[in-house]
């Protein structure tokens, strides 16, 4: 299971990153529709990470090597889908961060995101 977890989001984070890099503007105009939403849109926001934060902490419990960041992940973004659906006034107050002239924001986070793909792709084949 832990091996179909690391594929699952290899794949994705390659993907969402890439789209980061490529689309940051596109990526800051969903969250500032989100933001217009108010304490519904965090709610969106803890519905994208909660799910698959819960799947690798359920499902992915790798304290070495490469993977250890993945599990790491998955605990970072069920705190987040918990603190947004428990206190949304703090993921309004990140929302509001986001702004069209801060679009670049988005490419830092998406070259990590395909750095890491890469590392744990690489894991993943040398298994």
């Amino acid at each position: 299971m832990e091996l179909a977890i690391q594929k699952v989001v290899a794949i994705n984070l390659l993907v969402i990153g890439l789209s980061h890099i490529f689309q940051h503007r596109a990526w800051s105009e969903f969250f500032i529709r989100w933001q217009e939403k108010g304490e519904v849109g965090v709610f969106y926001t803890a519905l994208l990470h909660l799910p698959i934060g819960s799947l690798i902490v359920g499902f992915h419990n790798v304290w070495s090597g490469i993977p250890t960041v993945l599990t790491v992940l998955g605990w970072g973004w069920t705190l987040k889908g918990l603190l947004y659906f428990v206190y949304p006034k703090h993921g309004l107050r990140m929302l509001n961060r986001v702004t069209p002239e801060r679009s670049w924001e988005f490419i830092v986070p998406g070259i990590l995101m395909v750095v890491y793909a890469g590392a744990l792709t690489y894991h993943i084949f040398r298994q």
